[in-house]
């Protein structure tokens, strides 16, 4: 080791902002005013100090820098995000990223919803319900002695739209909720009142942003179904829209559970293996649970609402 690589070894940073302390045994950043732990004692939270909460306070935007501070944190950045508590950027944060996916929710289920395709083996099949419109047809499908005909209620997929983001955000806000008290819960008693990873939590929203691309693909959805029924010369396959969106929801989910893991290691020794149990088993459970809710429940409910509406087909 080079006698460069030992002094730099020797210099004492703050875990906030990375300002070098010159002063032993500080009280405090001399730069960001963060509280410095003392040595030995890992009970120490301080202000949300991130690049976004200085940003907010300078009424500056600063949303998409932070999305690519969380994704591309190392370990040393998340034991200082770790120890930084919820604040009004975190939560505003939280509030514009939670919106972005109802957002994509609610692309999701307007591109899914009121649309449906027939196959007819002859004669003519027109729907029960009103507001639907005959959008194309054909006298072959890709059934063999098929015709194919697509239908689309545009009123029922706004509908399913306007009640698929509003619900889309309901359970993204119980979903932060209840992992939050998760991660309280896990952290032994001693620690429970700090509020630690509390504004991690809200920022770990920036792993959401990718499974927007997921959402935006379905909007191919309906030319995919328009597509294969006039028998376009090319169109994008339905399954195919629907493997790739899905896809990339997943992964998504999936590198917000691995960053979440990874926090966990970065709890109290004396509590750590506590965190983290939660972290990779309670959080993804929790997480799937309310995807699977809200999945299901809308099907449920639309089947209901629909019929109620005479909207069915």
């Amino acid at each position: 080791m080079t006698a460069a690589a030992q002094t730099d070894a020797t210099v004492v940073r703050c875990p906030a902002c990375g300002q070098r302390i010159d002063a032993p045994g500080a009280a405090r950043c001399p730069l960001c005013k963060f509280p410095l732990p003392v040595t030995g004692d890992e009970r120490i939270t301080g202000a949300d100090v991130t690049p976004y909460a200085k940003a907010y306070a300078d009424g500056e935007a600063g949303w998409w820098a932070m999305c690519r501070w969380v994704w591309s944190a190392s370990t040393e950045r998340l034991k200082h995000l770790a120890l930084m508590r919820s604040s009004a950027a975190s939560r505003t944060f939280a509030l514009h990223t939670s919106l972005l996916l109802a957002l994509g929710m609610t692309v999701s289920q307007g591109t899914r919803v009121g649309w449906f395709r027939v196959l007819r083996a002859g004669g003519e099949v027109k729907p029960a319900g009103r507001g639907w419109l005959l959008v194309g047809e054909s006298s072959r499908s890709s059934v063999p002695g098929f015709a194919a005909d697509l239908w689309w209620n545009p009123a029922q997929a706004m509908i399913g739209a306007v009640i698929a983001g509003l619900s889309g955000l309901l359970i993204l806000w119980v979903l932060r909720h209840v992992v939050g008290a998760g991660i309280g819960l896990s952290h032994q008693r001693p620690y429970r009142g700090e509020r630690r990873m509390s504004a991690a939590l809200l920022y770990s929203a920036a792993w959401g942003v990718p499974a927007l691309m997921g959402a935006a693909l379905c909007l191919l959805r309906p030319f995919a179904w328009v597509g294969e029924v006039v028998r376009w010369s090319w169109t994008p396959a339905d399954h195919t829209v629907r493997m790739l969106a899905g896809t990339i929801a997943a992964l998504s989910a999936v590198f917000w559970w691995i960053w979440l893991v990874r926090l966990g290691s970065t709890a109290p020794q004396a509590t750590r293996m506590r965190v983290m149990a939660f972290f990779l088993l309670g959080a993804p459970v929790i997480a799937a649970g309310a995807a699977a809710g809200w999945w299901f429940g809308l099907e449920w409910l639309f089947e209901k609402l629909f019929f109620r509406l005479n909207m069915h087909f």
